[in-house]
């Protein structure tokens, strides 16, 4: 996990309209966006940067999960008109596989079409995935990994996949975040450390969802987490499949 929602922390600000934001409703699906200065940064302590934050329940999650992915879709088109993106794509599904609640990483990475590795298709993108997992299971921090990654593939642009925490039991398990302002694999280890635009000098995007509620000081998940991850991860890997390839 790498951070809680934007909105989570962005709350007072927006109910005392100290916050500039867009909003759209759609058949139960409201998108935000957060076009964060650095005036608003120093009260947040958040990158600056754009967020796109788009709720959505869980009956649209199971039966009109094209709604969601229509807005993803839009938000990636949007933050992707500020960077000259060329080949190669790479997208990295941040998490641990063994924890249902931070699986969702590899889990849609499992479900992505990689196309780096073909050399006589010039029409579609060329897309690589990696899932660096956890230092628990390789000994290596995640940084390391996806700079050594990174180093070897030269890509245009990196797209993380990560779950996220919440405070608001309202917001968990239906929500996406995607933002390009940077994010901290396994930061809760304090072991690696943030990856933004500068630190590789290649533009970044990152796309989450909370499935943990943050209370106190501890984590809970939802009893039905493993189908919401499922669905999620459907959701977000049908979104960026059909935003590379359609």
């Amino acid at each position: 996990m790498h951070r809680n929602l934007f909105i989570d922390t962005a709350e007072d600000l927006i109910k005392n309209n100290h916050l500039p934001y867009t909003e759209k409703h759609l058949h139960n699906v409201s998108t935000h966006r957060f076009n964060l200065s650095e005036e608003n940064q120093k009260l947040l302590k958040k990158p600056v940067g754009d967020y796109y934050t788009i709720n959505y329940n869980l009956k649209v999650l199971y039966q009109n999960p094209k709604l969601i992915k229509n807005k993803i879709i839009k938000a990636l088109k949007l933050l992707s008109k500020k960077y000259p993106i060329t080949n190669p794509i790479l997208i990295i599904g941040l998490g641990n596989s063994s924890v249902i609640g931070d699986s969702l990483g590899p889990k849609t990475i499992n479900k992505l079409i990689a196309t780096n590795h073909y050399d006589n298709f010039i029409t579609i993108p060329k897309v690589a995935l990696f899932t660096p997992e956890v230092i628990g299971k390789t000994g290596i921090s995640s940084f390391k990994l996806i700079k050594m990654v990174v180093k070897d593939l030269k890509p245009s642009l990196i797209i993380f996949i990560d779950s996220l925490e919440t405070i608001s039991k309202q917001k968990l398990n239906t929500t996406i975040e995607i933002t390009d302002t940077g994010i901290i694999p396994a930061s809760s280890l304090n072991t690696n450390q943030e990856i933004t635009q500068n630190t590789f000098n290649i533009p970044l995007i990152a796309i989450g969802s909370p499935l943990f509620y943050h209370h106190e000081k501890d984590l809970f998940t939802s009893l039905n987490i493993n189908e919401i991850v499922e669905k999620t991860s459907d959701l977000i890997a049908n979104s960026l499949n059909s935003y590379f390839f359609s």
